[in-house]
């Protein structure tokens, strides 16, 4: 590999080297995503940090960050979701599957839920669909 391998993920959340760039057509997202850009914490070990969201669906959701987060680490994601004229808060257990650098000082996050109740997947599959 050359050093500019791209991280791509499969449905169920295991990670994949690829030396291709990811475009629409090799996207293998089983769910839909929707533009958010608002303040997120994610939690790992003894870390913490705030992370700006990028987009979000049902199945995970992308972050912009100042420093990598590598992939395989599990950690708790927690923001709000607006849902109508009101704001939920959410804390999901994910796994990241690629961190990717974007620009100098921002790394694209991107983060597979796991173990998700059936009602917040259900707000988050609604979110992403424009519902």
């Amino acid at each position: 590999m050359n050093g500019l391998e791209h991280l791509d993920y499969l449905r169920d959340g295991d990670t994949v080297m690829s030396s291709q760039p990811l475009i629409q057509a090799r996207n293998r997202r089983s769910a839909p995503r929707k533009a958010i850009r608002q303040p997120a914490t994610v939690a790992y070990g003894d870390s913490s940090r705030t992370v700006q969201t990028w987009d979000l669906g049902r199945d995970g959701m992308c972050m912009v960050t100042a420093r990598p987060i590598a992939p395989g680490t599990r950690c708790t994601i927690t923001f709000e979701l607006p849902v109508g004229a009101e704001r939920v808060g959410v804390v999901a257990s994910a796994k990241i599957v690629y961190s990717s650098y974007s620009a100098a000082g921002e790394f694209k996050i991107g983060a597979f839920f796991t173990d998700l109740d059936e009602a917040t997947a259900l707000a988050l599959g609604r979110f992403a669909a424009g519902a």
